[in-house]
This record gives C-alpha cells, sequence and structure tokens, in this order.
C-alpha cells in the first residue's frame, strides 16, 4: 500500500509515521524538487488539512493549486481539506474530508482541550486547581474541555445554547449557565476558554473580565469577541486556533492516518461484498 502526502504542517509528518508503523510505503511532497518522483500512482493521497489550498498555494509549501492539482496521482482514497472542490478530485475513486467523520472529529477535540488546558497551565505561579474556568459553547471541544478540568478540580461554569447542552454540562459536572449570562459569569472566572466562532463576548462581556484572567480563543476567526478590543482593555488574550498540529501533531497526524485506514477497510469490505453478489 502506498500513501503519498503533499504539504501541510507536521501533522502531515504524523500520519506519514503512522503509515509507516501500519506497513505503507509513504512519499512526500514538500517542494518542487519533490515533484519529479513517480508519483503517478498511490492507493491513497493525503492533502494539508484543516486547509488543503490558501492563497492559490498547497498549505505548507510554494507550490500552486494548479500544478498541485495536475500532478495528483490516479488513487483509490483522497482525503482534503478545505479550499478543494470534489470535481477537482477526478482522479480519485473515493474523495473526503476528515471534518465529516465524527471518529475523527472527537479526537481532533481531545488534543485541542488536551493543548488548551496545557497553555492555561503555563501562567506563571497558578494552577487549575481550585480555579474558575468559564466555557463559552457546549460542542465538542468544549465538552472535552469540561470534563478533563471537572477532573482537574477547577469550577466550571458553561455558557450553552439551549437547555440539552446545560442539562449535559450538569451531567458531567460543570456548571452551566444560559449564554445570555455570559457576562454575570465572566465576573468570576479566571480562565475563560471560548469555542464559539462569534462575537458572544460583546463590550459588555469584556468589561466584566478581570485583568488578571487568562483569555483562550479556541474558535476560528471572526472568534468569540473582537481581539483588538479585548486587547486594547488591557486583557490577556491567546489566540490558539488549530492547536492540535502545534501542541501535538504526531497525535493529530495519527489521527488522520486513522480516518485512511477506517475508510479503506470500508472499500475493501464493499468491493468484497459486491464481488459476491456478480
Amino acid at each position: 500500500m502506498r500513501l503519498i502526502a503533499f504539504g501541510g504542517d507536521a501533522r502531515m509528518l504524523g500520519a506519514l509515521d503512522a503509515a509507516k508503523k501500519a506497513g505503507w510505503e509513504t512519499t512526500y511532497i514538500c517542494g518542487e524538487a519533490d515533484m519529479t518522483q513517480d508519483i503517478a500512482v498511490a492507493d491513497a493521497v493525503l492533502l494539508p488539512w484543516p486547509h488543503s489550498f490558501q492563497d492559490d498555494l498547497l498549505c505548507g509549501t510554494q507550490l500552486s493549486r494548479t500544478r498541485v492539482l495536475e500532478s495528483l496521482p490516479t488513487c483509490t482514497l483522497l482525503l482534503h481539506g478545505g479550499g478543494v472542490q470534489a470535481q477537482e478530485l477526478t482522479m480519485a475513486e473515493h474523495a473526503m474530508n476528515p471534518a465529516q467523520d465524527e471518529v475523527f472529529l472527537r479526537a481532533n477535540a481531545r488534543l485541542t482541550a488536551e493543548g488548551a488546558i496545557h497553555r492555561a497551565m503555563e501562567r506563571p505561579g497558578r494552577a487549575l486547581l481550585g480555579d474558575t474556568v468559564l466555557i463559552t459553547g457546549f460542542g465538542r471541544i468544549a465538552q472535552e474541555l469540561a470534563v478533563r478540568l471537572v477532573a482537574m478540580g477547577s469550577f466550571v461554569i458553561v455558557c450553552a445554547r439551549n437547555e440539552q447542552q446545560m442539562r449535559r454540562a450538569h451531567e458531567i459536572g460543570a456548571h452551566p449557565v444560559p449564554l445570555g449570562q455570559a457576562a454575570s459569569a465572566c465576573r468570576q472566572a479566571d480562565v475563560i476558554m471560548n469555542t464559539v466562532p462569534a462575537h458572544v463576548l460583546g463590550k459588555n462581556e469584556l468589561d466584566k473580565i478581570r485583568q488578571d484572567a487568562l483569555v483562550v480563543e479556541l474558535a476560528s476567526p471572526p472568534y468569540g469577541m473582537n481581539v483588538e478590543l479585548a486587547r486594547h482593555m488591557g486583557l490577556s488574550v491567546l489566540i490558539e486556533g488549530g492547536l492540535p498540529g502545534r501542541y501535538a501533531p504526531m497525535n493529530a497526524g495519527a489521527a488522520l492516518f486513522d480516518v485512511i485506514e477506517r475508510k479503506w477497510a470500508q472499500i475493501c469490505e464493499n468491493t468484497e461484498r459486491s464481488g459476491k453478489h456478480e
């Protein structure tokens, strides 16, 4: 079995390492010099995730979008991130974005939560034990954060959107409040971790955050607040999007290869079943 990975960040090396351990032959393309290799055929191809192309370049390289798309090998399975359309991937029998895979998303959320906690624990002279941590939103990442922080002895407040999320937060051991009451929760918090990619923390909420509190922004732009305003107000804000690729790229890459392995097994099973019915 052969896996060819194109560009990306350190996660790609993690994926290739996992593939080698599973007995796959691997090839890594990260520059023009690598394009001279024999890459016409592969069993699986991995493009960068969460974004494959940005500014018309393959992420992590100076290779143009056109050059890469024209060079992609014929393959059975291709994993890709954002910035590429299915109609551009006709060389693959099966193309998918790992964002469609719930098992992967949960693994990525766990790595994000661990990385966020690690960043919060880097505060000089402070532990999370006994601290009040406010989590805004209650999706996958927020749920993983809440479980870990409660276990560490933090007093966890979850600002959730609906009753179902609030009940789940209570079951975990956190203290749920409606998202509309975030301002009062901000006043209590030693650490705030935002997971909502929308301005749920407006001027009123930012006014309530203590100057010695730490704000960890985990959402994608436009973020959970006006970051420039928050910093102008003297707040300590860490922008920590894409944490798995920086905090634990080998694990994050292994999670990507796990998608390939599971999807490959499914393809083989379907092929075998189809053959039996012919």
